[in-house]
């Protein structure tokens, strides 16, 4: 439980962060990372953002795998990332992986989810049962730690944990109660509640851009754009893919000019469809197999193609990609064929051809994984262009899918008119990008609203308007319980500081409180807060009794333009801040 507290007056505009340090946390479908910089060097330079480089036997990377390794007490993380990987493989070596917990890409699990509590479990690689905020906040801590403990030689001295101010990163198109869960996550692991802010993924990555030039890739800077200059965000991640517009404002600050939208069309749908290809070939789930048995060539497998994906192109040619000699006895023991002869009575007897304990891949056939991924992804790109982003000329890719010169180019060609920027390290923006918002929350000044945002309220019963079944009396009169009373309209552009209109609330008695459910519904103007598309997002609950003991009103206002939706309230009778809190659904 978060506590909140309100002023009597709007707060003094966010300004630049007071903080020493600000730190970020990308937490990543497929790889996360973490990254800092001091507020010195954001005033010298606010690109200039250090981040750690990860280390896994022969790979190198700017992240690391999503993957975490939980002790069988469930409660205590053994490794992060490549560690993790490498022990857990050496436990399944051994048969001694079946009581340890392995999660891997769990971070989908949040998408797409409308209705969100804190007991939600998540099933680990070997379908064993855990809390999702036991997973996400041993894992954000890990990174958390890994920070403090990789940079102490930077951050030793006066620095202590109260100076630095944290940033986590969440998809754009995420429901208000995954972002709330994050934090939950967040302030589990350690973080408190005034040193966090979320960030949208999409938003960190253009804020990066509008402060690096761009010398390697193009001689287009989003740093330099005039005033009034429209551009597409393109942010394909592993699981995700995030897209909205931008434009400058006159004070050099971001407007969003379109609600973010998108679907889970990221990288991970690519190296599924590769898995996939060996099924096909075998008629059988050899993965399946492989992975219960023989965990670390699996893995390996999955690194070997992770490093040719990113420069797979449109042209005909020969990729090479090792496989493990276990994938090939699992193959001759599951189908008494060799793979050898597997493949020459498959589809691709005359595209795949193998040699030894490698297999040839005419390019065309790797190409061809990911075009569904690459359809979806250009296909609502275009439906954009046709009907909502008109006036925008430039589409700026992001993300470490981006990375991909096959991705990159199917953009291209399909966009051949518009402006195409892809920054160095694409894969980094986000992470950085949200350590320049840590230091200035400024930068974005509005937002779409993706819904309608309102309150469950009791009105005046109508017979002519209201169904019979939502009569209730209160005091004596008839009421109509449950309507959805509109604080933000969907497609609204809503300030990032500017508070909606007021609404006033009053407890029922005895009571010195009153509770404010607040719901979203995917409508533009609903009705009640229990029809289809409405979701609840949690609830405040506002202390109602003044400093003179007397119990009365309060006034409360929701502001929406952040990246997660505050509350201010005022006691009627004093003008006095109310306390809050707020929770999630149970």
């Amino acid at each position: 439980m978060s506590t909140i507290y309100f002023a009597k007056e709007p707060p003094e505009p966010v300004t630049m962060s007071t903080f020493l340090v600000v730190a970020s946390i990308d937490f990543g479908t497929t790889y996360s990372g973490w990254a800092y910089s001091f507020r010195h060097e954001f005033e010298e330079n606010p690109a200039k953002v250090n981040a750690k480089t990860w280390h896994g036997g022969n790979f190198v990377s700017l992240k690391g795998p999503t993957c975490v390794l939980i002790k069988p007490d469930g409660k205590t993380i053994e490794a992060f990332g490549y560690d993790a990987e490498t022990q857990y493989a050496d436990l399944a070596a051994e048969n001694k992986h079946k009581e340890w917990y392995y999660f891997r890409r769990f971070k989908m699990k949040l998408f797409d989810k409308e209705t969100l509590t804190m007991s939600l479990e998540i099933e680990d690689e070997d379908g064993k049962r855990l809390k999702a905020s036991t997973v996400f906040s041993l894992s954000i801590r890990y990174l958390k730690d890994d920070l403090m403990k990789t940079s102490s030689d930077k951050l030793s001295g006066d620095i202590t944990h109260k100076d630095i101010h944290w940033v986590i990163t969440v998809p754009a198109i995420w429901s208000e109660p995954a972002k709330k869960f994050m934090r939950e996550a967040a302030r589990e692991a350690g973080i408190p509640f005034g040193q966090l802010s979320i960030c949208l993924e999409p938003e960190a990555a253009s804020i990066y851009c509008r402060h690096l030039l761009m010398e390697k890739s193009s001689d287009t800077s989003v740093s330099t754009f005039k005033p009034g200059t429209k551009y597409l965000v393109l942010d394909a991640g592993g699981g995700t893919v995030d897209i909205t517009v931008h434009e400058i404002t006159q004070e050099g600050k971001l407007k969003e000019l379109l609600q973010a939208s998108g679907g889970a069309w990221g990288g991970t749908k690519v190296d599924d469809a590769f898995l996939e290809l060996f099924n096909k070939i075998a008629g059988v789930n050899i993965i399946e197999r492989l992975k219960s048995e023989n965990m670390e060539d699996y893995l390996e497998l999955i690194r070997n193609f992770e490093v040719k994906k990113r420069d797979i192109i449109d042209k005909p040619g020969i990729t090479v990609i090792r496989i493990p000699i276990s994938l090939m006895e699992l193959a001759e023991e599951m189908t008494g064929k060799s793979l050898k002869q597997l493949l020459q009575n498959s589809p691709y007897k005359e595209s795949i051809r193998q040699d030894k304990d490698k297999l040839k891949f005419d390019t065309s056939v790797l190409v061809s994984i990911f075009n569904t991924t690459i359809e979806n992804i250009v296909g609502h790109v275009g439906t954009l262009f046709q009907k909502t982003a008109t006036g925008c000329q430039t589409v700026l890719m992001v993300g470490g899918f981006s990375d991909s010169k096959l991705l990159q180019d199917k953009v291209k060609v399909a966009f051949n008119k518009k402006t195409l920027i892809v920054p160095p390290d694409a894969g980094l923006a986000v992470l950085k990008g949200a350590v320049v918002f840590g230091h200035n929350r400024r930068e974005i000044v509005s937002r779409i609203a993706r819904y309608s945002y309102g309150l469950s309220a009791c009105v005046k019963f109508e017979p002519k308007s209201h169904p019979e079944e939502k009569l209730i009396i209160v005091e004596g009169k008839p009421k109509c319980k449950g309507c959805f009373s509109t604080l933000v309209r969907k497609y609204e552009t809503v300030d990032m500081e500017t508070a909606c209109k007021q609404k006033g609330f009053s407890p029922l008695r005895p009571f010195s409180y009153f509770d404010a459910n607040l719901y979203c519904s995917s409508k533009e103007y609903p009705q009640y807060v229990d029809e289809e598309g409405c979701h609840h997002i949690g609830r405040f609950k506002v202390n109602c009794r003044d400093k003179f003991g007397n119990i009365g009103s309060a006034n409360l206002s929701l502001l929406f333009g952040g990246t997660e939706v505050e509350a201010r309230a005022v006691l009627q009778s004093t003008l006095e801040e109310a306390t809050a809190t707020f929770d999630l659904p149970d």
